[in-house]
């Protein structure tokens, strides 16, 4: 049987703090296949989503309740799911919370978050293709270009 390909969108969120801007990580509850693993936003585009921004909308506020700005396309990968099953690759955006005062408010399928603000709070937290967008997002707050999504290729 052929793997399918379903593309999944992901929001690296930022919010400013009295202390500084910071990244949202939530965690998958207990009884998920990933159980206890931390991760950001992210969800298939397979619900009749018309574009993947479609998709990161829809996933962020189904997962936490969120209103956000998608600023910027950083970059995508690749990884198998389903035990073979499905091939995915995940479009990651840096995002910004529309209201900083409103509050995460998680699905069923997460049990906590965090935001962090730096890449030792993520070192034994994430998969290593989540680590390393994170760290290029840590690494570069200040110096992103706020202009909007870049054209990207499904």
């Amino acid at each position: 049987m052929k793997p399918i390909h379903i593309p999944v969108a992901a929001a690296i969120i930022t919010k400013e703090f009295d202390d500084g801007k910071k990244i949202l990580l939530i965690r998958r509850s207990k009884t998920d296949s990933w159980g206890m693993t931390w991760e950001f936003p992210r969800g298939k585009c397979d619900k009749g989503d018309k574009t993947i921004r479609d998709c990161l909308l829809r996933e962020v506020k189904e997962e936490t309740g969120l209103d956000i700005n998608i600023l910027k396309y950083i970059d995508k990968y690749r990884y198998v799911a389903d035990h073979g099953t499905r091939i995915s690759t995940q479009y990651n955006f840096l995002c910004e919370v529309k209201d900083k005062d409103q509050r995460v408010k998680l699905s069923f399928e997460h049990d906590g978050f965090k935001w962090i603000s730096s890449t030792g709070e993520i070192e034994l937290l994430v998969p290593p293709e989540m680590k390393r967008v994170i760290s290029q997002v840590l690494d570069n707050m200040t110096d992103y270009e706020f202009v909007g999504i870049e054209e990207i290729e499904e």
